[in-house]
């Protein structure tokens, strides 16, 4: 009896102890928590208010031109995180079965590339310089993607292939995909190369000037060739002119829808809408034009055929 109430003593002492203990440690973890939170905040408003005396003292002009840069980085962000990668683009679209056709995936890589980009620079919205990254990692999400939905023995043959290639053109073997670096360096001889041709047929010797004129063309190049495919293997899985996949639009309508939302600001999307109404509302005239171009000249050579037989009998 004695021992049971010694234990018992003993125990109800250890649990005092140790609820008085855990109540210190509560005690120390949330003065520490709110010390680490009073530190957050000072650093914080320190670091907002050293922004707000930055953008107090640039001028009108250039703090419109930050917060515009800002605010891009952050869309820019959303929308890599959607589709700048293959990882995002397995996200976005799900990872799906490997039991794709050379000929569907072939399709699928066609919906996948960034010609959304491309129309937001033709229609004036977007420079550049801020679309042509976005376009490069695109084109290398887009292939990884599509190459990923394909059977296994098109992707072996395909793995085979960059490798052979990457042996006979860079002595190595590795990453088919360039580097921003290399394709940076690639279009830029090229436009020098065409440069040099051009001074040449014409016969004069000015310099080429590296200035923001040219590294644009190099931005512009690098988004043209994002969009564009190699016509070789195009002949060659591509048989049928239209697939018949409404899979691949949804594809190539969420792209475009989501460029214009996440990359455009409110005023922006609404000016990209009403110059995509534009051109689409000319290209019917376009083709209406041609059709009753198409139906008189038909016309002309029906009637002339009538007035032959006319003049035989």
């Amino acid at each position: 009896m004695i021992a049971e109430i010694r234990c018992k003593g003993s125990f109800e002492s250890d649990t005092m102890f140790m609820g008085r203990k855990s109540k210190g440690f509560f005690l120390i973890l949330l003065f520490a928590s709110f010390a680490t939170n009073s530190t957050f905040q000072k650093c914080s408003k320190n670091c907002h208010s050293s922004r707000c005396e930055n953008l107090k003292s640039l001028g009108r002009r250039e703090r419109k031109q930050l917060l515009k840069k800002d605010e891009y980085e952050g869309r820019r962000q959303i929308w890599e995180e959607r589709y700048g990668s293959f990882k995002a683009l397995q996200i976005t679209f799900r990872a799906g079965p490997r039991n794709l056709s050379p000929e569907e995936t072939r399709r699928l890589y066609h919906s996948l590339l960034p010609r959304s980009l491309l129309g937001l620079y033709e229609m004036g919205l977007m420079n550049p310089e801020e679309l042509a990254p976005l376009a490069y990692k695109a084109r290398i999400a887009a292939k990884e993607y599509a190459r990923s939905r394909c059977v296994w023995t098109a992707r072996l043959a395909t793995t085979v292939f960059d490798q052979y290639r990457n042996l006979r053109d860079k002595k190595r073997f590795g990453s088919s995909s360039m580097s921003w670096e290399e394709i940076y360096q690639k279009y830029e001889a090229q436009i020098v190369r065409e440069e040099c041709t051009k001074a040449l047929e014409q016969g004069s010797q000015k310099k080429i000037r590296r200035d923001e004129n040219f590294t644009m063309r190099i931005y512009v190049r690098i988004l043209e060739r994002s969009c564009t495919t190699n016509q070789a293997f195009d002949s060659l899985f591509l048989r049928n002119k239209e697939g018949d996949s409404s899979y691949l639009a949804d594809i190539s309508s969420q792209l475009e829808n989501d460029v214009r939302s996440i990359l455009l600001g409110p005023k922006d999307d609404a000016k990209a809408l009403r110059k995509q109404r534009r051109i689409l509302r000319r290209q019917l005239r376009i083709g209406r034009r041609e059709k009753k171009k198409h139906r008189k000249v038909k016309k002309k050579k029906w009637r002339k055929k009538l007035n032959d037989e006319i003049e035989i009998m």
